[in-house]
């Protein structure tokens, strides 16, 4: 379309008047461009801001995650540690009754022979 109109316009009047249209639009368009990347840059800036409040609100919650891990674990750690004493008591007062257990067991194979032998069964 620019071609067609610039066929009917006579040559001199496009060497005057066009480089003049030229910087007309050129300025208007930069004029238009410039409130504009204004408002870029200040949503830029909004975007920045706000990246950086939530980067420090992950940074605190994952801190508070942290300790209430640590705080866990450590609970385990105890829990686990009584319970390990717990089973070695446990264990060493059973190791102290086998022996007993044994001669209960000697003792009533003895007595069962002194029945048959003697004749209470």
């Amino acid at each position: 379309m620019a071609k067609k109109i610039a066929e009917k316009v006579p040559s001199w009047i496009s060497r005057i008047l066009l480089p003049e249209i030229r910087v007309i639009v050129k300025e208007e368009i930069s004029n238009q461009l410039k409130p504009l990347e204004a408002k870029i840059s200040a949503l830029d800036e909004k975007i920045d801001e706000r990246t950086r409040a939530l980067d420090m609100k992950i940074e605190e919650k994952t801190k508070a995650l942290d300790a209430k891990i640590e705080e866990r674990t450590k609970a385990l750690e105890k829990e686990v540690m009584s319970l390990r004493n717990e089973m070695n008591a446990r264990f060493d007062s059973i190791e102290k009754m086998l022996p007993l257990i044994e001669r209960i067991a000697l003792l009533e194979a003895r007595m069962e022979k002194i029945e048959k032998h003697v004749g209470i069964h």
